[in-house]
């Protein structure tokens, strides 16, 4: 019996995986009864045998935790909810189902009421009796969106408490429970713990729409099934339908309980200039509204076949993005017509999806005015998730011939199948085309590299097309680098890698023992020797004179460096031990402030020809500081880089992480005019002084934070708060560390994140600091048993326990990540403190620097000397999701 009950959940688990796309939900927008003309549209011109599923928009929240009717004279007086349910005489078998919230309901109401037990309690027990009062067969939560205009941090574990109520309750009465969801991965770590919601919903319908519009301030597709060539960035990476769904897929959402929306509607623009109709011109703000919608920038599928039909515009299809789009004049459409339509609906079955959700259906051709049939895109929708039914067909819209031409475009497309050819499947008679290549177009003069060879480059000439006798080749085992328009060493391109070396580790003992010498400047593109500070008087003052002066320190240093013409070196200022109070008074003297220069400078040109310095004041304001010290930061910091670039000196500050030190210690628009680049040290985001368990340097939040301030100590938010404050991406270095903090843990039965803590571990036999090891410090201990190494896949940072001890601490996965990351925020590298904590020895098996090799991998450097091909072993670690 037992072996039965487990063959029957196995085949139940394997049907879930291989679930068919059998679900068509359609939302019906019941404002559209207000329309006029053509484009009024009243419960009765819904056809129930389009859809499975069809949800009522919108009801509202009030303060008390009830749902409310927000239109009581179309919903109750005229009869709207009663007429809506008879839909069941023309199909038993379609749900009705009613939604909450909506765009214009925002987020603050269902905030408060998701985060307070009572009122969630009053909530799930008033959406039972308004669902079974008017006899629906289900509720669809469309909270847009928690934690966001207007929500709160811990809306993301509210929105499950909430989930998991009502699923409780619903269950009870057979009532089904649906969402409606932000599409893009972004939402991901701010909004939605998909996991959970995955235990708790039927389905969630994924709003895979509105991805451009006339807010880009240039043309773009309302839903793109693929990005462009040129769309390689953080955020626009994220903007079409296959990262999308992918993004859900990957977070735990199972394919069977996702429904891919797809838009009735299209997005308007005014061009800026009517000879510039490419995806990606530049716009003056949405286009003309329609007469149905009324809305500037909007245009429901009806309005964009009518316009059409009227002649005059010019239609396209985009090849790479599988999406079309028109023009008139200064009016540009992008929008969905039955052919995209169909695609998208393919591709859904090919993801094995559960369903397709329709937004929203009073927005189609329901009458049949444009030729294509009633409802042709619903009809299109059903005829491709069931193979047959639905309206009868009119004329199919094809694809338009002209094809897009944009900048940087790959000569190849996107196949939406492993064929090179795709079968038009919604004429009569059904034909397959090829698919044309897209040619390069020159941005603007100058040159463009190859996007198939970055060994070749071409010539440009501004809106031409690319001519193969424009082609340009640079010599064997050289590149181009499109920064510079100039071949040179791949490895010499792009990313910098910051290498951070403190001359204490000279003194420690055996293996710990860590020298000049032991510096691998091929890891490197700067090295920053940490070793002087300022006197009151403005005067350099080394920090250790017997290491760097009598023992040769700065001689030995300076001569690495000139055995690697292409590192620079560099030095470091720091007043980590001696706090603000000295460097306040002198930043308040401009004399002080000219001596203090004049000394930095004799070190770095007279005494050592030093490549560059790097400024830690930790931190103006704080630590004995005074307020003025923000000020008299930005004007020494642009007195000092004045004369550092009369010879050609880089010029880089460390800095504070988080986004509380702007308006205390940074001016950042202003400090950003001054320096070469800005070190942020994303790392010791929580400690001992936590009193409890936390990942020192996670890439991401994990959505359980209970405060504002605990939401930024992630990398993902210290980058983005730096770039929204004003600092250009491309001065950023993301710090990253080689050590570990080591706590010690107050229960033995308490482990993971968040766990309480006692205070500081023991110390590192070689770094011999209470609550820090160096990274072969603590991989031999992990190496010992009773260890347990897990990584949170939630955050993307590694911990380690033996019950008693708890580290967070960085392994080779994590810092690629962080790589991979620096390159998808476009920023300029990264920088390892401090890189003596490194494995330096190879006392873990991993190799010499293991992590700063990581650092060079995940930037995608080539280390001069080295093969590209490695073996890495990595322990065995648990993963938490």
């Amino acid at each position: 019996m037992k072996a039965a009950v487990v063959a029957g959940l196995l085949l139940i688990s394997i049907a879930s995986i291989n679930a068919a796309t059998d679900r068509v939900v359609c939302y019906f927008g019941s404002w559209a009864t207000y329309r006029i003309g053509n484009g009024k549209y009243d419960v009765e011109n819904i056809n129930p045998n389009l859809c499975t599923h069809i949800i009522y928009t919108f009801v509202g929240l009030d303060t008390k935790g009830n749902v409310k009717i927000l239109d009581s004279w179309l919903d109750i007086s005229l009869g709207g909810y009663s007429r809506f349910v008879q839909l069941k005489q023309r199909n038993p078998n379609v749900k009705l189902m009613v939604a909450i919230g909506g765009w214009n309901e925002g987020s603050s109401s269902y905030s408060t009421m998701a985060n307070s037990d009572l009122l969630r309690a009053v909530f799930v027990e008033s959406a039972v009796s308004f669902v079974k009062r008017y006899g629906f067969d289900g509720f669809d939560v469309d909270w847009e969106y928690p934690t966001l205009r207007g929500g709160l941090p811990e809306d993301r574990v509210g929105f499950i408490k909430l989930l998991r109520d009502l699923r409780a309750r619903f269950d009870q009465e057979g009532l089904l429970l649906s969402i409606a969801t932000a599409a893009t991965g972004d939402y991901l770590r701010s909004a939605y713990d998909v996991p959970e919601i995955n235990k708790y919903v039927h389905f969630v319908n994924l709003m895979a729409y509105d991805l451009h519009a006339y807010w880009d301030a240039q043309t773009g597709a309302n839903a793109p099934m693929y990005p462009n060539s040129w769309e390689t960035g953080f955020t626009t990476s994220m903007l079409n339908v296959d990262a999308c769904v992918k993004a859900w897929l990957s977070a735990g959402l199972a394919p069977s309980k996702l429904n891919l929306g797809v838009p009735v509607f299209g997005h308007t623009f005014k061009l800026s200039s009517t000879t510039d109709t490419r995806v990606g011109a530049p716009t003056a703000g949405p286009g003309d509204a329609g007469p149905y919608t009324l809305e500037p920038g909007t245009l429901s599928y009806l309005e964009v076949c009518e316009k059409l039909n009227s002649g005059g515009y010019t239609q396209a299809f985009s090849n790479e993005q599988q999406v079309p789009y028109a023009f008139r004049g200064n009016q540009w459409i992008s929008y969905d017509n039955t052919y995209s339509i169909a695609l998208k609906v393919q591709y859904a079955k090919k993801q094995n999806l559960g369903g397709v959700m329709v937004w929203s259906i009073e927005s189609d051709d329901a009458r049949g005015i444009c030729g294509e049939g009633q409802h042709p895109i619903t009809s299109a929708v059903y005829r491709e998730v069931f193979g047959s039914g639905g309206a009868t067909p009119g004329t199919t819209q094809k694809p338009a011939v002209t094809t897009t031409t944009t900048p940087a475009t790959t000569t190849t497309t996107r196949p939406i199948t492993t064929t090179t050819t795709t079968t038009n499947r919604y004429t009569t008679t059904t034909t397959t085309t090829a698919r044309p290549a897209q040619k390069l177009v020159c941005p603007a003069s100058g040159y463009l590299r190859d996007p198939t060879n970055c060994a070749q480059f071409y010539q440009c000439y501004p809106g031409l097309p690319v001519q193969s006798n424009w082609l340009l080749k640079c010599p064997t085992n050289l590149y181009f680098d499109p920064k510079t328009n100039n071949c040179t060493y791949l490895s010499y391109t792009d990313y910098k890698v910051f290498c951070f070396f403190d001359n204490q580790a000279t003194y420690r003992v055996a293996d710990g023992k860590v020298t000049i010498e032991d510096i691998n400047s091929n890891l490197c593109t700067h090295i920053v020797y940490s070793s002087i500070t300022l006197t009151a008087a403005g005067k350099i003052q080394m920090l250790d004179s017997f290491t760097d002066v009598t023992n040769g320190g700065f001689t030995r240093f300076k001569s690495i460096c000139q055995r690697n013409p292409s590192v620079k070196c560099m030095i470091g200022l720091s007043t980590i031990l001696s706090g603000s109070k000295i460097l306040s008074g002198v930043m308040k003297s401009a004399e002080l402030r000219s001596t203090a220069v004049s000394s930095i400078m004799n070190l770095l040109i007279q005494q050592y020809q030093f490549d560059g310095l790097d400024f830690y004041w930790q931190y103006p304001v704080l630590k004995g500081g005074n307020p003025e010290d923000r000020y008299n930061f930005v004007s020494f910091i642009a007195e000092l880089s004045a004369n550092m670039r009369m010879y050609g000196l880089v010029l880089s500050i460390t800095v504070a992480p988080t986004n509380d030190f702007f308006m205390s210690s940074y001016d950042v628009p202003s400090l950003s005019k001054s320096v070469d680049f800005f070190n942020i040290m994303a790392f010791d985001l929580h400690n001992f002084w936590d009193g409890k368990t936390g990942h020192q340097s996670a890439l991401y939040s994990s959505g359980k934070e209970t405060s504002l301030y605990e939401t930024q100590l992630n990398v993902d938010s210290i980058v983005t708060g730096w770039i929204a404050a004003g600092a250009p991406a491309s001065k950023l270095i993301l710090g990253v560390t080689a050590s570990a903090n080591v706590m010690k843990l107050y229960y033995t039965n308490e482990t993971g994140v968040g766990a309480r803590t006692a205070g500081r571990a023991d110390e590192g036999q070689y770094t011999t600091t209470e609550g820090l090891m160096s990274y072969p410090e603590l991989c031999v201990e992990r190496a010992k048993a009773g260890w347990e190494t897990v990584l949170d896949g939630i955050q993307q940072a590694y911990y380690a326990h033996n019950k008693r001890v708890w580290a967070t601490f960085e392994q080779d996965r994590t810092i690629k990540l962080k790589g991979t990351y620096a390159i998808t925020r476009g920023i300029a590298g990264l920088a390892l403190f401090a890189m003596e904590n490194d494995d330096v020895k190879n006392k873990c098996g991993l190799g010499s620097y293991p992590l700063l090799t990581a650092v060079n991998t995940g930037l995608n450097r080539r280390i001069p000397g080295e093969s590209s091909t490695t073996t890495t072993t990595t322990t065995k670690a648990t993963t938490t999701t």
